[in-house]
């Protein structure tokens, strides 16, 4: 059972210090950012969450933001993934990335209010400086993108020239590993050592939940028999 509830706040746009005071500042533009609670259903009993949401039609090009264009992962280049990993008889991971879209900074200077049951005593008439990317916020996507992109050099991968959501490390004794990320989620795939070191990495840098072998990719089921070699996808879609 999932219950979604709206709780309406704004966000404002100062040329102002990280927490100051709102009034006598009529020149700010204004916003709204929601927050979603949700229920969820357990064995063991409920899970209570809360997501706090910006409403990104309220931001203005060239403002609150300059670019948004962040690449997607090609179906094509899923195919060919799978195809190799199956031809060459190598492991199949999948991991999923928590909360993606707050790793990524900002690079414009965006305010908003405390959100409604966070007021901090004595300075309720004061505004938070956002230091992350939050979801709903159009540059959201593409900063998650850049900071992914700069962790994945650092470890010294590099990114295909025809798909840049794939990367891939070459080492001294020929083999190989790439790695697929489709938003916040992602495909690696080698040899079993390789992709244990690699997932370490990723974990320590983001916090990631390991699904274990790949299952599921872009809505279709990913039907692989390493004994066999054979893989299939079936669209579960419908």
């Amino acid at each position: 059972m999932r219950i979604w509830t709206h709780s309406q706040s704004r966000i404002v746009y100062p040329d102002m210090p990280y927490m100051v005071s709102r009034q006598n500042s009529p020149e700010w533009a204004q916003s709204s950012f929601s927050s979603l609670f949700r229920i969820t259903s357990l064995e063991d009993g409920f899970r209570y969450k809360v997501r706090l949401v910006a409403k990104d039609y309220a931001q203005k090009d060239g403002v609150d933001f300059n670019e948004v264009f962040s690449p997607v992962v090609q179906h094509t280049s899923n195919r060919i993934l799978l195809v190799m990993a199956t031809v060459y008889g190598m492991e199949l991971k999948q991991l999923d990335v928590k909360t993606a879209f707050l790793h990524g900074d900002l690079e414009e200077e965006i305010y908003m209010h405390q959100p409604e049951g966070f007021l901090i005593e004595g300075k309720e008439g004061h505004v938070c400086k956002l230091k992350k990317s939050l979801y709903g916020l159009k540059q959201s996507p593409r900063q998650w993108y850049k900071r992914f992109h700069q962790f994945m050099t650092s470890i010294v991968f590099k990114r295909s020239l025809q798909d840049q959501c794939i990367y891939f490390k070459v080492f001294n004794n020929g083999s190989r590993i790439y790695l697929l990320l489709y938003v916040d989620g992602m495909l690696i795939t080698s040899k079993n050592k390789e992709v244990k070191i690699l997932k370490l990495q990723l974990i320590q840098e983001f916090e990631m939940k390991d699904l274990g072998a790949a299952k599921k990719i872009l809505g279709m089921e990913i039907i692989n028999d390493r004994r066999r070699r054979e893989v299939s996808l079936k669209n579960n879609t419908s």
